[in-house]
C-alpha cells in the first residue's frame, strides 16, 4: 500500500468532506456522538486548508485519512495540569481515517508524522484531546505513550474528553 502524507489542497474539500461525513455515519452507527453534522463542518475544514494546518495520508491517489496539526488549544485546556509547561506545544485535531481503510495503520503514519514535524520543529509536547466513547482512540493513544492528564467537556456532548500529552523534552 502506498502512502504518502501532504498538506491538504483547497480543491480537495469535497474529498475531505465525504471522509469526514462517512466517519460520522460510522460514529454515530456504533452509538458515539463524538461527531456530527455541525462539527466538523465545511468552514472549519476549508479554515484548516487555508492556515495549512489540515494534512492529508493519500493511500493510492485517494485521502485515506487526516490530521490537523496547529498551536490552537481548547480554552477547557487550562484546567488540565501538564507535565510540560515550557511550550511551544502542537494540539492535534481532527484525526479521522475513511471507514474502508480502517485497522490499516493509517491513524498510526499520521500520528508518527505529527510526532516526527512536531520534533523537527521545536515543539516540546503534542496535546489532544478525544472522546470517552472512541476506544479505538483511546486505545491508539495509550499504545502510543500519551498520558491521560485529565478530562475536559464540550458544550452538546453526552461524554467527557479525555485529554493526552506526550512530552518530548
Amino acid at each position: 500500500m502506498t502512502s504518502a502524507i501532504r498538506a491538504g489542497r483547497q480543491d480537495e474539500i469535497e474529498q475531505i468532506m465525504e471522509l469526514i461525513t462517512r466517519c460520522v455515519q460510522v460514529m454515530q452507527n456504533s452509538g458515539s456522538d463524538q461527531w456530527d453534522e455541525s462539527y466538523p463542518n465545511r468552514e472549519v475544514i476549508k479554515e484548516d486548508l487555508e492556515h495549512g494546518t489540515l494534512y492529508v495520508c493519500e493511500v493510492e491517489g485517494a485521502i485515506a485519512g487526516i490530521i490537523v496539526l496547529d498551536e490552537n488549544q481548547a480554552e477547557e485546556y487550562s484546567a488540565i495540569h501538564w507535565v510540560q509547561n515550557q511550550g511551544p506545544h502542537l494540539s492535534m485535531h481532527r484525526l479521522a481515517v475513511h471507514p474502508e481503510v480502517q485497522g490499516k495503520g493509517i491513524a498510526r503514519r499520521l500520528i508518527a508524522f505529527a510526532e516526527d514535524h512536531a520534533l523537527r520543529s521545536g515543539y516540546t509536547s503534542i496535546r489532544l484531546d478525544t472522546y470517552a466513547k472512541n476506544a479505538s482512540a483511546l486505545k491508539l493513544y495509550n499504545s502510543l505513550e500519551y498520558d491521560l492528564r485529565g478530562e475536559v467537556n464540550f458544550p452538546g456532548r453526552i461524554a467527557s474528553f479525555p485529554v493526552f500529552e506526550k512530552v518530548f523534552v
